[in-house]
């Protein structure tokens, strides 16, 4: 039996498991493929944590909401103001006037506890990823911070009827739990990120707690059997999972079942007593301070460095957040946590809003190129990144579709005058969108050609790849191929993302069967830039004029790929064209600047071509025709 007073260290070994998946998956994502699990562990053990510290009070009489309050902002906000700051003041020495201006509103949603519902309302298929993003960790503290407000008004509405609270606890979970099954399926990222889909999870450590026993002592065997089962649910999540996992929905019944398997088995079995160890308790004391340390370091310390040394980075930066969490602990948190003043909460809560203010402020009064601290040269490019129209001569909505089920406009995608001029037609993801402005450009100065355009985001022109309206697009695509009988068929994808030339291979197959006529031309992969092709030129900015020429960090990989791609055309009777030959040189590297004043690039992100650029292209693609 486990009373409310009891300490139980078992429960600080949970949480050293919990941050040791989320760190590993962080720095060696392909180890431990599913270690994002280690967040709803950490789920469980708060609310199972915070209901025990609740009847504590309760059964002193002492339970106040501004207690309750003062309590979780002296135990979250001293740490987290030190990491905030800390990544602002990173950020604004190493990333792009872009991102700076990203970390610094993650930064003041982050401390008004609504970083989560930010997160959720900015994906977009053209967010920047997660690698860049040194604040993306704090959605989940969001997530708790908004279940702790909600937690003194249940307390007075059930405080009288424990049982009905015990009920209505249950309910609510299930609700939650339900909703996360049904908008994982529908809304994944919304799921992810909302309190309504994650709140069940806290809720079942609530449950296990309410229940004031954990399994009875004399059920030894059974108590030692559910403890491994419930370690073997967690390993099996972080171990079987990857980010192609439905989640959190029912998947995650997984590692929070065994997660509360493992508190409710109680701090007397052979698992409990192994992580109650004193180096592991260690690491599950300082387990907040490491979660908020870890991915600003990871991300900024990859950042600072050459691509082809981040893998040596990323040991040396999580020795690092273990030491900065140790000292956090030691002389930040735990002094505050122990005089439990409410005042100096106060005090936190002053300061977090006037943070909060003050970026806010930042951000809605002026550029952050006029306040970063930037030069000129970066200050053009930050402008050129902000302002840049990437969608309308792509005709993005009509003709460049996003990774959704809905269908292009034919009539507006497909050029039918003058009926005698040759039908170009373009079909592939949004790369290839890119691609058909520059061909528009190219088209207003020959007037030679008319053109079809077949393009969807995350969708590159292959037959029979994956499943839904991707597959189902491009099946459309071929049939509508079948009646347009265009002169040519380009092909264009982000093709370096994974390895595409076996299924290439199939597609020129049954391209030629489908439009037997049609003159097949694959667009070879265009120049991709670390992070992007402004956060590139920003590091050089500080020191020099934007260079015309750069050669990408990955270059060697590109032109890999582009040697493959170019094998399975020319087997199946399809002609290759080179778009790095269009924009780079083995000696110069690649184009990156095609006009100095007024600022033009080749691309304002990682390697979606401007329509300059793409002219280039479509230019050496005509001459294939």
């Amino acid at each position: 039996m486990s009373s409310p007073s009891a300490h139980r260290a078992d429960l600080d070994g949970w949480r050293a498991l919990a941050v040791t998946l989320v760190v590993l998956f962080h720095g060696w994502p392909t180890l431990v493929r599913g270690g994002f699990v280690g967040v709803d562990v950490f789920f469980v053990i708060s609310g199972f944590v915070v209901t025990r510290m609740v009847q504590r009070q309760l059964e002193a009489n002492t339970f106040g909401a501004f207690d309750f309050y003062a309590r979780r902002v002296n135990r979250l906000a001293p740490a987290l103001l030190l990491v905030v700051v800390a990544t602002v003041v990173a950020a604004v020495l190493l990333l792009s006037p872009s991102l700076v201006a990203m970390v610094v509103t993650h930064a003041a949603a982050g401390l008004a506890m609504v970083v989560n519902v930010l997160l959720a309302a900015q994906a977009s298929y053209f967010d920047v990823t997660a690698e860049v993003k040194p604040l993306l960790h704090l959605w989940s503290l969001a997530v708790e911070e908004q279940f702790y407000l909600v937690v003194p008004l249940a307390v007075v509405l059930t405080r009288r009827r424990p049982g009905a609270a015990q009920a209505a606890t249950l309910v609510l979970a299930l609700s939650s739990l339900v909703a996360s099954v049904v908008l994982t399926a529908s809304a994944p990222t919304w799921a992810y990120y909302l309190p309504v889909t994650r709140g069940w999870e806290l809720l079942a450590g609530v449950l296990v707690a309410q229940r004031q026993t954990t399994l009875a002592a004399g059920h030894r065997l059974a108590r030692e059997g559910l403890a491994l089962l419930g370690l073997g649910c967690v390993l099996g999540a972080a171990i079987g999972f990857d980010k192609t996992t439905p989640f959190p929905g029912a998947w995650a019944l997984l590692p929070v079942g065994g997660t509360a398997l493992l508190i409710w088995t109680g701090p007397e079995t052979r698992l409990a007593r192994l992580v109650s160890h004193p180096r592991i308790v260690w690491l599950g004391l300082v387990s907040y301070p490491l979660y908020l340390w870890h991915w600003p370091v990871l991300t900024l310390s990859r950042l600072a460095v050459p691509l082809e040394q981040a893998v040596v980075v990323t040991p040396l930066a999580i020795i690092a957040s273990l030491g900065l969490a140790s000292a956090t602990f030691s002389l930040v948190e735990r002094p505050i946590r122990s005089r439990q003043s409410r005042l100096v909460a106060g005090g936190l809560v002053a300061a977090a809003g006037a943070l909060g203010l003050v970026g806010a402020t930042l951000q809605l009064t002026g550029r952050v190129e006029r306040w970063s601290g930037r030069g000129p040269e970066a200050a053009k490019v930050s402008r050129f990144e902000h302002d840049y129209e990437y969608r309308i001569d792509a005709r993005f909505g009509t003709c460049w579709l996003l990774d959704e089920p809905a269908k292009a406009d034919a009539s507006s995608c497909v050029e039918e005058s003058p009926p005698e001029l040759p039908l170009v037609m373009v079909w592939g993801d949004s790369h290839a969108a890119r691609f058909t402005a520059g061909l528009r450009a190219l088209q207003a100065e020959r007037h030679a050609f008319r053109i079809a355009q077949r393009t969807r985001s995350s969708c590159p022109p292959l037959l029979d790849l994956g499943t839904g309206f991707c597959r189902d697009a491009n099946q459309s695509v071929i049939l509508e191929a079948g009646a347009l009988r265009p002169a040519v068929l380009v092909l264009d994808a982000r093709w370096t993302e994974e390895p595409r030339a076996s299924q290439l291979r199939a597609t020129l197959q049954q391209l030629h069967g489908a439009v037997p006529a049609t003159k097949l031309v694959v667009l070879g992969p265009a120049p991709e830039w670390r992070v992007s092709l402004p956060w590139t030129l920003n590091k050089r900015a500080a020191v020099e004029a934007i260079p015309e020429r750069l050669r990408p960090d990955a270059f060697e990989h590109q032109r890999e790929v582009e040697a493959q791609l170019a094998a399975a055309a020319k087997e199946n009777g399809a002609t290759f064209v080179s778009a790095l030959d269009a924009l780079c040189t083995l000696e110069d590297g690649c184009l990156v600047r095609l006009s100095a004043e007024p600022l033009m690039l080749t691309t304002w992100d990682y390697g979606h071509l401007t329509t300059p650029a793409a002219k280039l292209v479509a230019r050496r693609v005509a001459l294939s025709w």
